[in-house]
């Protein structure tokens, strides 16, 4: 019996773990984000080759390679399968609401392809200390806004929202670039995720068999 449950909660293990997966996209030909414009430029990464319908996240981060001056003209959205969106950057610098389109103050630090940033909640950095040269690698936190996070669409507030949606399907990365006078392009952006399998066969046919098990030796009592 003891070894039944050996086997039984290392199947049960094995098939709830959690994997590790990072997708990227990298167009053949740089995106260039129109300047001062209402209409975003869009990018998506399809992560059904990977993760299955039932699949759930655990974590997210993203890693983007963009250039473009003045950061703090910037707004960078993304959406989920599942049509919930998060805005990872708004106008770091600028206080203004969003559509504003007639402010082109904010941090005024490039961001450089080669020096890829990586959102994620975790990090200690916020946008707002991207400051006046050149954006450097390394960790930001997700949705940094500056000064006023009200005066902007935070329909979430951080990856960590994510958590229990589907991971499989289009993950979307919208760029807005709110002020005229400077331009830049997406070169690569990667999504990274942790996610949790649906309950397969093998985990039903465990906990039968476990319950199964129970249901003996209860009956081995009497």
């Amino acid at each position: 019996m003891r070894s039944l449950l050996i086997a039984l909660t290392a199947v049960l293990m094995t098939s709830a773990a959690a994997r590790a997966e990072s997708f990227t996209s990298t167009p053949a030909t740089p995106i260039a984000i129109p300047d001062g414009s209402a209409n975003p430029i869009f990018d998506s990464v399809d992560t059904s080759v990977d993760f299955g319908v039932g699949d759930t996240v655990t974590f997210v981060s993203i890693d983007l390679m963009l250039n473009h001056t003045w950061v703090g003209e910037l707004e960078i959205v993304l959406r989920s399968p599942g049509g919930v969106e998060l805005t990872i950057m708004a106008r770091p610098g600028n206080g203004q609401p969003e559509g504003d389109f007639n402010a082109p103050w904010g941090n005024s630090a490039d961001l450089v392809a080669g020096n890829a940033i990586t959102f994620v909640d975790s990090s200690t950095t916020s946008a707002e200390e991207m400051g006046t040269v050149n954006v450097v690698a390394g960790d930001i936190q997700a949705s940094s806004y500056f000064p006023d996070p009200t005066n902007w669409d935070t329909d979430i507030a951080a990856f960590a929202e994510f958590v229990g949606d589907p991971a499989a399907g289009l993950w979307e990365l919208q760029i807005r670039d709110y002020a005229g006078g400077d331009t830049g392009e997406l070169v690569s952006w990667t999504r990274n995720i942790f996610a949790v399998p649906e309950p397969g066969t093998g985990v039903l046919l465990g906990l039968g068999l476990l319950g199964l098990a129970g249901l003996r030796r209860r009956a081995a009592r009497h």
